[in-house]
């Protein structure tokens, strides 16, 4: 592999006793070179670390004076581990201990001209705290006896006018090499005089980055800059600027300090929201690894697709750099951003160290982030796996309100996984499989590890259940309060949906998702009054009764049925066969339904024709509208049973119910309205629509899949299923029938779903059926709006947005519906129905052989994916 173009020296003026950039000085000399360690990256000690080390050398050695510049070389260890560099020598090691949470300080021998004749503790004699002159040859190296008491840690070791390092464990010292020190003295310049000196190649630093920006800003119809907030991103912004880049951007993840969004605001940045919901996502997946970085695909990469969509393809001027991690030490001028086909990425400080960043703003003056100043190094997310654990505890102290959510998220992981107390102590959750330096650490320390180098759980993983107390959960009061305003509170409700974190779900016409008290409901049951309904008298029996029967009454009471009967069923397709089956017909009678019907609402009627019933179709306008003269004149004295769809599933389009109710009960004929489109979508009044039978699945309105309801006016057709349950009496073959929903609810139902379903129909009812139905109309309309810009797309919609419910089907000129559905899936996580929607005839209509592509909206949809969803659709169309 080819060695990565990196400077791995310093260069450094001894008479100015300032670093150097390259390799004059501007007094006219040469600098003596300094071999760095790798990475080879370079960064100034800041106020925070500079006070630091000045303390722990006080600490350890008294009223030692440190210079006012100070380098430290980044070097590999396991956590923070930097080399000090003082007047241009090795002046120790500084380190932090994530197991003891202390940072040390290790002298060099290099160090001890500045020091000895200052130190006034942290110094043991060897001729009076050792035997050393009972040892032969040399002392250094060897490891002696202490004959009195010395602290734990680094000292200076003087022996024989000799002096040198060593470090004191366990009652004995480990005695570095022993050299002849002469005391020196050397100049104390601040950073004003480093920048004077090398401002000739800071200038030449700030050319050549404008020269690259401006031969490539115009690659692309526009070019802007990517803004974290960090001192690359400023240096950049300041460059770019001076290049003639005007725009800017900031990805605001939601995990920003108040520092960053303050300090992005003060530079006229346009900040970039629609991150997703971490915290949602983080009670599924868990904390994210510097080996597991999932959460910046849904804070930051989710939002810069959006962003860049709007902006179309671009130019953006970075601030990556090859000494922050060996993937980008090779890292040329120009690359095309891998996630983002539109962006074309230039990083013109590539070859540029933290040293020469510094120096370049600090020559310019220029503002930057106060975080730095505070001693921390890495500027993002405040929990940021890429942090160190040296960091974070920096981050207790200024900041104790973040970490302590963090903390305690942590905490309740680790308990939940089984995970010993190491894991949140050591910042072990920092890795989802732990290397080389940790496993180290955890062995030399007790604590287990798998094979597959995962942190091993000292005792079983809880289930999730166990970690839910349901008796004192929260109330659906406390849930879910009564919205103050005719919104919807979108991201309020979005907590309710763990799995809104992952994916855009926008299959809600094939299922929607269940919230959590919808969820807790049916676990409640199982756990807490498990048993059957109506058959006893237990305590347990009766809760579970009255939970189940008053879960039809909510049914009912959301649909707007003040009377008749609500049945419990498995799905809309079991309701509407229910009706088919067991309506009384007689030969000749005819049923009437339409060309936008789903299979569940044709294969009954055409089964009847074994009885001698038939079935007509009454067809739909070019605009895919109800054609409602033809219905009408499909309509005869004969059709007994007309059964229709209040909303398509593919097409969206709302048919006139109360027209259709009209024209029928003038007929003499009774309407089966399938409601599975509408009821989890927009208010429905049975009684004020005029329909005799409704039908709709519970798995579409937030409720648990296997749940249905066929709501009757009248109880006026057999029963489908006899046996227990379904019967007030037996008498030999003589038996008579319950009233109510009992009489059709034959055997065992999903008592949990049913209960469930009532917890989905109040869940619905305190979003307010209107604001959902505003909502998805908005989301809808912009949707469809956007899809009409695109020349390759081809829509089924009607353009009416009161004629619709939020159904968008559509084809995209030279890809098959699956090929579409499934880009969406891996491009940008979005979940779409593709194909014929169980609506053969109507695609046959349509002149559609594949079917179509189909995004359905849900109340908890938000502007973002609908942005999103349109940005990948632009993409795949490209």
């Amino acid at each position: 592999m080819r060695e990565p173009p990196v400077k791995k020296v310093l260069y450094w003026c001894d008479e100015c006793n300032v670093p150097l950039i390259a390799k004059s000085c501007a007094c006219g000399r040469e600098g003596r070179k300094i071999e760095l360690l790798q990475p080879y990256e370079l960064r100034p000690a800041l106020s925070a670390d500079r006070a630091l080390i000045q303390r722990l050398v006080q600490e350890q050695f008294g009223s030692v004076p440190v210079a006012r510049i100070l380098l430290l070389n980044k070097t590999g260890g396991v956590d923070r581990a930097d080399l000090v560099i003082m007047h241009g020598e090795r002046f120790g090691w500084l380190t932090f201990d994530p197991v003891k949470r202390k940072f040390v300080l290790d002298l060099t021998p290099e160090a001890l001209p500045f020091i000895v004749r200052h130190a006034t503790k942290g110094i043991v004699d060897l001729d009076t705290h050792t035997d050393a002159r009972k040892e032969q040859g040399r002392i250094g190296g060897k490891r002696l006896a202490l004959t009195k008491p010395v602290p734990d840690g680094t000292v200076i070791v003087r022996y024989k006018a000799r002096y040198g390092t060593g470090t004191v464990k366990d009652n004995s010292i480990k005695v570095k090499e022993l050299i002849a020190v002469e005391p020196r003295t050397r100049p104390d310049p601040g950073w004003d005089v480093v920048i004077e000196k090398n401002r000739y190649h800071i200038k030449n630093l700030e050319r050549n980055a404008i020269r690259a920006i401006k031969h490539h800003m115009s690659d692309r119809p526009t070019a802007n800059v990517s803004f974290s907030g960090g001192k690359d991103s400023t240096a950049v912004l300041h460059l770019a600027r001076k290049a003639g880049v005007t725009k800017a951007f900031f990805i605001d993840t939601g995990l920003e300090f108040p520092e960053t969004i303050a300090f992005v605001k003060s530079q006229g940045v346009e900040i970039v929201s629609g991150a997703g919901d971490f915290w949602q996502a983080v009670e599924k997946a868990g904390p994210p690894g510097k080996d597991n970085r999932w959460c910046c695909k849904f804070q930051k990469l989710r939002p810069l697709k959006l962003y860049l969509a709007q902006v179309g393809p671009c130019v953006t001027i970075q601030g990556n750099r090859w000494y922050e991690s060996w993937n980008r030490a090779s890292l040329n001028e120009t690359s095309q951003n891998p996630d983002n086909p539109l962006q074309l990425n230039v990083s013109p400080i590539r070859n540029w160290r933290a040293l020469e960043v510094f120096l370049f703003l600090w020559w310019q003056k220029a503002a930057m982030n106060p975080l730095y100043e505070e001693g921390i190094e890495r500027i993002g997310c405040y929990l940021c796996p890429a942090m160190l654990e040296s960091e974070y505890e920096q981050i207790r102290v200024s900041h104790p309100d973040y970490a302590k959510r963090w903390d305690t998220f942590v905490e309740r992981w680790a308990e939940k996984k089984g995970m010993p107390d190491a894991y949140c102590r050591w910042g072990l959750w920092r890795w989802k499989a732990l290397p080389k330096k940790m496993r180290e650490v955890c062995r030399d320390r007790g604590i287990a590890v798998n094979e597959d180098f995962t942190l091993k759980a000292i005792h079983p993983a809880k289930k999730d259940h166990e970690m839910v107390d349901i008796g004192k959960g929260r109330t659906m009061k406390e849930e879910m309060k009564e919205p103050a305003s005719d919104s919807l509170d979108v991201q309020g409700m979005r907590k309710d949906f763990p799995l809104l974190a992952e994916v855009v779900y926008f299959d809600n016409a094939a299922t929607s998702l269940s919230p959590e008290p919808v969820i807790q409901s049916y676990v409640e049951f199982e756990r807490n009054y498990r048993a059957n309904v109506g058959r006893g008298v237990h305590r347990l029996t009766q809760i579970a009764s009255q939970r189940y029967w008053h879960a039809h009454e909510k049914v009912a009471g959301f649909i707007g049925a003040k009377e008749g009967v609500t049945v419990f069923t498995k799905s809309t397709t079991e309701s509407i066969n229910m009706v088919a089956h067991g309506f009384p017909w007689k030969a000749g009678d005819r049923v009437l339904t339409t060309i936008l019907e789903h299979h569940s609402n044709l294969l009954p009627w055409y089964h009847l024709a074994r009885q001698g019933v038939s079935v007509d179709i009454s067809n739909m306008q070019d605009d895919y509208s109800f054609d409602l003269a033809a219905f009408e004149a499909a309509i005869t004295d004969r059709t007994r049973l007309v059964a229709i769809t209040h909303a398509s599933n593919v097409l969206g389009v709302i048919t006139p119910v109360a027209e259709i109710a009209k024209i029928c009960h003038d007929y003499g004929a009774l309407l089966l309205v399938d409601m599975a489109q509408t009821v989890p979508h927009m208010p429905v009044d049975v009684a004020a629509l005029g329909c005799d039978y409704a039908a709709f699945s519970g798995h579409k309105i937030l409720g648990p899949t296997g749940t249905g309801v066929l709501w009757m006016k009248e109880p006026d057709i057999e029963p489908l299923l006899l046996g227990g349950g379904v019967v007030e009496s037996v008498n030999g073959p003589e038996y008579t029938l319950s009233e109510g929903y009992q009489r059709y609810e034959a055997g065992t139902g999903n008592i949990a779903g049913g209960i469930g379903l009532g917890v989905a129909v109040d869940y619905l009812s305190r979003l307010g059926m209107d604001r959902v139905r505003k909502h998805e109309q908005a989301l809808t309309t912009r949707i469809i709006n956007g899809l009409a810009q695109n020349s390759r797309v081809r829509l089924y919609v009607p353009d009416s947005p009161e004629r619709r419910v939020g159904v968008i089907s559509f084809t995209i000129e030279g890809l098959h519906p699956h090929e579409v559905a499934q880009r969406l899936d891996e491009m940008a996580d979005i979940m779409v129905r593709s194909g014929h929607h169980c609506c053969i005839p109507l695609m046959d209509r349509l002149g559609l052989r594949e079917g179509t592509v189909r995004a359905s909206i849900g109340p908890y949809n938000t502007t973002e994916e609908a942005d999103l969803f349109l940005a990948t659709i632009e993409e795949i169309t490209r």
